[in-house]
């Protein structure tokens, strides 16, 4: 299961840049990514058969975030990724709004 495919494809309609890891790019409204958990959570015949993997995609705007919020955890839920929490905070050093939407998803290996 390829997540960070996923989660570009199901962000894409938002028309921002979505990255892994760590954005380096110059736009001052951008999507990343990062893993916080992957492990098998189904095993069969001493193999793995699904994993289950945990994200935090972290939105940076220095506008209003609520629209593009929800449409990312609506994004996500179309995708099949489950929305654990979401959390909201503002960054006072760079006057970003930083949303961090955590979700998980599970599939095949």
């Amino acid at each position: 299961m390829n997540v960070n495919s996923l989660i570009i494809s199901a962000l894409s309609s938002l028309s921002l840049p979505v990255d892994a890891g760590v954005y380096a790019g110059s736009a001052t409204e951008y999507i990343y990514f990062n893993y916080s958990d992957e492990r098998p959570v189904l095993r069969a015949d001493d193999e793995d058969l699904t994993d289950m993997t945990t994200v935090q995609v972290h939105y940076f705007t220095k506008t209003n975030p609520q629209t593009v919020k929800k449409s990312i955890q609506t994004l996500l839920r179309d995708a099949d990724f489950t929305i654990i929490n979401v959390q909201e905070f503002f960054e006072s050093d760079t006057q970003y709004n930083h949303i961090v939407v955590e979700c998980w998803i599970e599939g095949f290996i």
